[in-house]
């Protein structure tokens, strides 16, 4: 029986991307959307036929505590086990601090920081009962630079890149390791809605001299998976192509 990994926003960007890259190593896959499309139930198929792999899917939204606390009760007493789970679902939008309504806060801190919370204890549960695992947030470089407009997504990616360094403090001892990831100006929707402007600005601010793309996200949290990464916990890792330094 191959190992299995917990994808949230499975469904588009990275997190279909690393529906791929996982299931290209073997992996099965527990693919998690908000809700059910028909074209991704095909391209699971796919995923299915071309890898030979297990696909177990379960939808829920973000910003519903009891159903996500229903759906993953469900599906770990189908699957059994977790191996690693990543937490990639994640929800922002631009507001400067003067107009930004506190509903908009908390929508973005209940998505992007306190579901992801609740999701690592449920599954945690899991990996200790099993001798351990791996868990991945998938954070934001909005977590670490400061930028007009981001106040309430960037406060909740802080938030999980400091939740991520707790986690992997006090899951240690059960062999369950801990990282971040926080990808930076990446080839995905969230970041290619902005204008022409904001890419080009970005762009000669980024050493590499190119914009990133899912699968330079997928491979390094495939590597902070897999067990050459066994010695690395507590760890968030910039995917920016140098545009921190």
């Amino acid at each position: 029986m191959g190992k299995r990994v917990l994808i949230t926003g499975s469904n588009r960007g990275i997190g279909k991307k690393l529906v791929e890259q996982f299931a290209q190593n073997g992996f099965n896959i527990v693919a998690c959307a908000r809700k059910k499309d028909d074209s991704f139930d095909d391209y699971l198929k796919d995923i299915v036929r071309m890898y030979n792999i297990d696909v177990t899917t379960s939808y829920f939204d973000m910003e519903d505590e009891q159903c996500i606390k229903r759906e993953l009760k469900s599906v770990i007493n189908k699957v059994k086990t977790v191996d690693v789970l990543i937490n990639n679902a994640g929800y922002g939008q631009n507001a400067l601090f003067p107009m930004i309504s506190s509903n908009e806060l908390k929508k973005e801190m209940q998505i992007n920081y306190i579901s992801p919370i609740i999701i690592s204890q449920i599954v945690s549960r899991v990996m200790i009962r099993n001798g351990g695992g791996s868990i991945i947030n998938i954070a934001s470089v909005s977590g670490i630079r400061n930028e007009q407009g981001r106040l309430a997504y960037g406060s909740s990616k802080a938030a999980l890149i400091f939740a991520t360094k707790t986690m992997s403090l006090e899951l240690a001892p059960n062999n369950v390791r801990v990282n971040s990831v926080s990808p930076g100006f990446i080839d995905t929707d969230m970041w290619n809605n902005r204008s022409e402007q904001i890419y080009k600005k970005v762009l000669s601010e980024t050493p590499l001299g190119r914009q990133g793309n899912t699968k330079d996200v997928a491979d390094l949290v495939y590597y902070l998976a897999s067990d050459a990464a066994s010695y690395i916990t507590g760890q968030n890792i910039v995917v920016d192509g140098g545009r921190m330094i």
